[in-house]
């Protein structure tokens, strides 16, 4: 069995013009809303957690394999485990002042007759972080049938927008040495890979009790063991939240992509040497750290990424973080800032590192 998350927005915190909701009886494939405008309300992305008993991690239309992992709420309704969720629909959202667009999944939980009658929110397709701006209205103009149904392509978990993170007490490397992450402050310097000494610009944190673990696995952190990459790398054991990547380095990556260091999600490296779910009933504090641009860090000796806005900037950041982050840094906020930064190196996808050997 496999086990994926997926971050959405739930249904109440979108705004569709013309009277419309999320959901309608349309065989599913969101025509109904084509024309229509779309708004995000705030940033309240809100994880779920899905195993699938058919040992892959794509969030499909139809596929009766995937359930929820755990008794969870979502848009105010509480479902029980095992409760049947698919990707209903995908649509195209344009931005019609600049003609950026985004693609997103209509989440359903299959709790109605129909089951595709209802639509609880929408997922998103992109980067860490790669969410649609708030507050703007955006125009459907495409609806397609869910992945993998009606000939459109499938789309692994881990091709949906989500943030990463350190867990508490992993030390980052400074000028004056290796230092606890939930330590770091504004303006405090941290080395990178590509550019020597950098300031922070931000730092937020999420805490995530033991309860809230049991419910939803994907919560869990990656614990990668000491050693695990060579001497050193991590010196000691290294947590880090499932989507959080790591760098890659070798032949075989040039081989494969052409470029011999790439970023992998940690996930995706369970069940190689050393490397596993941490599944431990415990409390856990994530932390972000910020900089200037997106940088390669030294976590525990290991070398893994700073946190990454994404293509939106920061809309994908959850609210009560985005409102700290622009406390600090207010410019990022305006309508003319600029984008998120781009990735500091090529991000390997599940099925890449399973190609290349990574993961198990």
């Amino acid at each position: 069995m496999a086990n994926f998350n997926v971050w959405m927005l739930e249904a109440s915190n979108i705004t569709i013009s013309g009277g419309q909701s999320l959901s309608g009886f349309t065989q599913g494939d969101g025509s109904h809303l084509v024309g229509e405008t779309i708004r995000l309300d705030n940033n309240d992305w809100l994880e779920t957690s899905i195993s699938d008993g058919g040992w892959e991690t794509n969030f499909d239309d139809n596929d009766g394999n995937q359930r929820l992992d755990g008794a969870q709420t979502i848009d105010g309704t509480t479902y029980a485990d095992n409760t049947r969720v698919e990707a209903e629909y995908r649509l195209t959202l344009t931005d019609p002042d600049t003609g950026e667009t985004w693609d997103v999944l209509g989440f359903n939980v299959n709790n109605s007759s129909p089951a595709y009658g209802t639509v609880e929110g929408l997922a998103f397709v992109g980067p860490e972080g790669g969410f649609p701006p708030i507050g703007r209205d955006l125009e459907v103009t495409a609806a397609y049938e869910g992945p993998s149904f009606g000939g459109e392509p499938r789309i692994d978990a881990d091709e949906l927008a989500s943030p990463p993170c350190f867990a508490e007490g992993t030390r980052i490397l400074t000028p004056e040495g290796p230092r606890p992450v939930e330590e770091l402050a504004v303006g405090d310097m941290v080395i990178t890979r590509d550019d020597g000494p950098q300031p922070l610009r931000w730092t937020g944190k999420v805490e995530i009790d033991a309860e809230r673990l049991r419910r939803e696995p994907a919560c869990h952190p990656v614990r990668i063991a000491a050693g695990a990459f060579g001497p050193g790398r991590p010196m000691r054991d290294l947590l880090l939240s499932q989507q959080h990547r790591v760098l890659m380095t070798g032949a075989h990556l040039e081989l494969h992509f052409a470029h011999d260091e790439m970023l992998c999600a940690a996930v995706h490296l369970v069940g190689g040497a050393d490397i596993s779910l941490d599944m431990e009933p415990r409390r856990v504090v994530y932390h972000h750290i910020l900089c200037d641009a997106h940088q390669i860090l030294f976590a525990e000796g290991l070398e893994a990424e700073s946190f990454l806005p994404g293509e939106s900037g920061l809309d994908g950041v959850p609210r009560a973080a985005r409102e700290e982050l622009l406390a600090f840094f207010p410019e990022l906020g305006r309508e003319d800032a600029a984008q998120g930064p781009d990735a500091a190196r090529p991000i390997l996808r599940r099925f890449e590192a399973a190609v290349i050997g990574l993961c198990a």
